[in-house]
């Protein structure tokens, strides 16, 4: 598991331009999402919603398609099928050309199956809150002052939890590892879904399944590997989101910040379709 570790970092330093794809769509979605709220007609609203989904989806298509391709390049390197590092730097940057033919090949198979996913999780968390009333104890606190409270500085967080009761505390704890452990399966159960889906091209209706059909395939044949994968990246998660509380504390370190964020992202995907690639 660590070789993984480290070729995938090694594949996201050397091969900086995968990375900015993401930087251009969240500079894009910023100012799309925050104009979506700015609409009050219902039917206009839909329209730009609609577009933001797609808009997503397109760029899900391209930048995981580069990735894929992104695998391959570093797997030629490591046979040594280019002849000098400038060769090997040229075709790093040609991996910015791959984006554009991954939308155009398989933009409706990753919309397709961005939606079911979306469809199934949302059903999941319905299922499972409702099933949770049954045998989990009520928090009796309204919701909408704990989003509140979790949206504000750590002061008013700590401000409002120290004015629940223990019982509530204790119940919001048993409601959070809950819903979070069922979260967590359902991401370690899916976890290379779209990595499947570039695997072949199939008609676009059939793609979530069968990529689903292979996603599970692999994980059982490379289950306790892809498990520490999993709780390798909730850990980084978890590291990652103790320091974007201090980098928040002034605009260079929030900078700064972001573009660790940046990094980490891209590094998580790479590490994923890296450990499938290779041993699917």
């Amino acid at each position: 598991m660590s070789s993984y570790i480290k070729k995938a970092l090694d594949i996201t330093r050397k091969n900086v331009i995968i990375i900015q794809p993401l930087v251009l769509f969240l500079i894009v979605i910023t100012f799309t999402t925050s104009a979506l709220f700015q609409l009050a007609h219902k039917i206009t609203y839909i329209v730009f919603l609609t577009t933001n989904i797609l808009l997503f989806t397109a760029f899900m298509a391209g930048w995981l398609y580069m990735i894929k391709k992104t695998i391959e390049h570093y797997q030629k390197a490591e046979n040594g099928e280019y002849k000098n590092d400038k060769e090997e730097a040229k075709a790093s940057l040609a991996l910015g050309k791959e984006f554009f033919p991954g939308v155009g090949d398989f933009f409706p198979a990753v919309t397709f199956t961005v939606v079911c996913y979306v469809a199934v999780y949302i059903l999941l968390l319905f299922v499972c809150y409702k099933s949770g009333t049954y045998f989990l104890p009520p928090t009796d606190i309204n919701w909408q002052e704990f989003i509140a409270a979790s949206n504000s500085t750590p002061a008013e967080m700590q401000k409002y939890v120290a004015s629940l009761s223990f019982q509530q505390i204790k119940a919001i704890n048993l409601w959070m590892f809950y819903m979070g452990g069922i979260a967590s399966l359902f991401t370690f159960l899916t976890m290379y879904l779209f990595p499947a889906v570039f695997d072949k091209k199939e008609q676009y209706f059939l793609v979530p399944f069968s990529a689903f059909n292979r996603n599970i395939v692999f994980l059982c044949k490379n289950f306790f590997g892809s498990l520490g994968l999993i709780v390798f990246l909730f850990f980084l998660q978890l590291v990652f989101s103790i320091l974007s509380v201090i980098f928040s504390m002034n605009i260079i370190m929030s900078i700064i910040g972001l573009i660790i964020s940046f990094y980490f992202a891209t590094y998580a995907v790479v590490l994923i379709f890296l450990f499938y690639e290779t041993r699917k």
